[in-house]
Parts: structure tokens; C-alpha cells; sequence
């Protein structure tokens, strides 16, 4: 099972989603995908989540808490997706695992009354997490329920030259990482992207290719992505997790 959270590494709070699953399932591999989404950032670990999802691939658990609502109206979730399993918050961090797969179904989990009302990643997320990868069928988790919350604005809206779209993540290079995929984009080349405060026609296919300047290009998980070459595009651009961006499409 594969943990994706904005916990941080300093608070041990990551800790304890490791001796959470161990309890619940003795021996269970838990592996760290990242622990450092940005406070509250569902767009940035709802990407994260596909990418540890595709990496690890079927009969794996993907758990993923960005939970600034905790203990509040909303609900949790579980989904079962083309065989990976993901469990989390239900405010959307689901929402790319869910659009992208074929097969999939999901239960809405009630969280005991014994769960801290703080800290459902420990109490409630991990061991559940943990049961399914230890081979618990999903039906015992809950009641089905048709489909988890979904982020519209993941979405691009397509439009006669370009897609409007938003950045979903910054990685560590600085790289921003818009919501256009391959696939939206229909065969289409990418000719730019367009942000408010300024814009770019470079699009290369590497990141050695950059002569200097802000560039696009797709990235490893499919998405297009604004960088630069030694230096972060986000601070380059001064883009944010989350702003309206718009792609030229030729």
C-alpha cells in the first residue's frame, strides 16, 4: 500500500499511519509516495494518486489523505478502479483514479465512533487501507455508493484553437503540471500555453531541449507541463497550484 498525504515529515504524524496499517495488518508493505502535498492541496494529490496508482499497478492500495475537513459533514471513501484500490477523504482526491479507469465500483465508509475526530489518516484511513491490502473484498467496507466526489476543474474545457485548464501540481523542480493530458488534446500539438501574467510558444519534447526560457511540454504521467531548464518555472511564471492556465492547440 502506497501513502500519498500533506502530513509533512517532521510532526510523526506519517509515523503513525505506518504503526496504524501495521496493527490493523500485520506485515503489510507500506511505502511513502509523499507525504509532502501542499496544506490542503486536493488537486496536487489527486494527481499524485494516479501516478502512485499506475506505478504500483492492480492489487494495489493507494491511500490518500488531504483531510482539512476531518471529522466534519464530509464522507470517506473506498474505490476499486481496473483492480487498484484507493481509499481517502471523499472531497475529490479519488477523482482521476475514478474518471480514468473502466471497471470500478465505490462504497462509502462510516468511520467508528472511536476514531479520533482529528486524525481519521491514523484511525480510519490506514488500517482500512491496510484490511484491503491484505486482501479484504471491498463490498465488506461499506455501502456502494455510484460514484466518489469528482473535481470538475481537473477537467479541461476544450475549445476551437486551445484547452482551459488549471495547474494541479508543482513538483519539485518547479515544473508546473497542468490538467491537459494526452488524450484530451485529441492529436493535436501543443503550440504554447497562456497564463495571466505571461505566456510561451516553445513546446520541446525534453527538458534538455529548453534554450533558457519557459517551454512546454508532456511529461511522464501524460500531462502537459510548463518548466524550465535549471531553474522553477513556477517561480519563472509565477504560477500556483490551482490558477487558470490556457493551451494553444494547433
Amino acid at each position: 500500500m502506497v501513502f500519498v498525504t500533506d502530513f509533512g515529515l517532521g510532526d510523526g504524524y506519517a509515523a503513525e499511519l505506518h504503526a496504524a496499517a501495521g496493527s490493523a495488518s500485520p506485515g503489510v508493505r507500506c511505502i511513502d509516495g509523499s507525504h509532502l502535498v501542499p496544506p490542503g492541496e486536493v488537486l496536487t494529490a489527486a494527481y499524485l494518486c494516479k501516478r502512485m496508482a499506475r506505478a504500483f499497478g492492480p492489487r494495489n492500495v493507494v491511500c490518500v489523505v488531504v483531510d482539512p475537513g476531518v471529522g466534519g459533514e464530509r464522507m470517506a471513501v473506498a474505490v476499486e478502479c481496473d483492480g487498484v484500490l484507493g481509499v481517502a477523504p471523499d472531497t475529490g482526491l479519488l477523482s482521476y483514479l475514478w474518471m480514468e479507469s473502466h471497471q470500478r465500483r465505490a462504497v462509502r465508509v462510516v468511520a467508528s465512533p472511536a476514531a479520533s475526530p482529528t486524525f481519521h489518516g491514523r484511525d480510519v484511513f490506514a488500517p482500512l487501507a491496510a484490511r484491503l491490502a491484505a486482501g479484504m473484498p471491498i463490498a465488506e467496507c461499506g455501502e456502494a455508493v455510484p460514484t466518489p466526489t469528482l473535481r470538475g476543474d481537473l477537467i479541461p474545457v476544450l475549445t476551437d484553437d486551445g484547452a482551459a485548464t488549471r495547474v494541479v501540481a508543482i513538483d519539485h523542480f518547479g515544473n508546473c503540471v497542468t490538467g491537459l493530458r494526452r488524450e484530451d488534446a485529441g492529436g493535436r500539438e501543443v503550440a504554447g500555453l497562456r497564463w495571466a501574467s505571461g505566456s510561451t510558444t516553445l513546446a520541446v519534447r525534453t527538458y534538455e531541449q529548453i534554450p533558457g526560457d519557459l517551454a512546454v511540454l508532456w511529461n511522464s504521467g501524460g500531462h502537459l507541463e510548463l518548466a524550465a531548464r535549471g531553474r522553477s518555472a513556477a517561480e519563472l511564471a509565477g504560477l500556483h497550484v490551482g490558477e487558470a492556465v490556457e493551451a494553444r492547440l494547433a
